[in-house]
């Protein structure tokens, strides 16, 4: 009679467990990181991605965006909700971050974020 209660009670702590880590992956803290900061650096402080929302070969530079899940109170619907934060990457080091858009990789993004990629690497 004890084995099954055991069984169930390590059970229960497993599965909690997985639920808390999930919670504190998609909690990302985005003042952790900064500007013209590495991809790998932004991975080992805030840790891995989402969902990499787009990737892009340009002639001055790979652009590359992940999503970041933040959690959120929303007083109106006294819900907790997932707030999607974008890191945009030019040539493997941040150039901006913010909240995440309906993704739609056109030039005038690509040319954006080029721009602020080319007046970093300026100073």
């Amino acid at each position: 009679m004890k084995a099954p209660i055991v069984i169930l009670g390590i059970m229960i702590a497993i599965l909690g467990s997985c639920t808390a880590t999930r919670y504190q992956l998609i909690n990302a803290d985005m003042s952790l990181i900064s500007l013209g900061m590495q991809k790998e650096e932004v991975v080992k402080r805030i840790g891995k991605p989402n969902l990499v929302v787009a990737s892009q070969r340009s002639a001055e530079g790979n652009i590359e965006v992940y999503e970041y899940l933040r959690l959120e109170f929303d007083r109106y619907t006294e819900k907790r909700v997932d707030r999607p934060i974008w890191v945009y990457f030019v040539d493997d080091g941040v150039v901006e971050w913010g909240p995440g858009e309906n993704w739609q990789m056109d030039n005038t993004i690509t040319q954006r974020l080029l721009e602020k990629y080319r007046h970093r690497s300026r100073r």
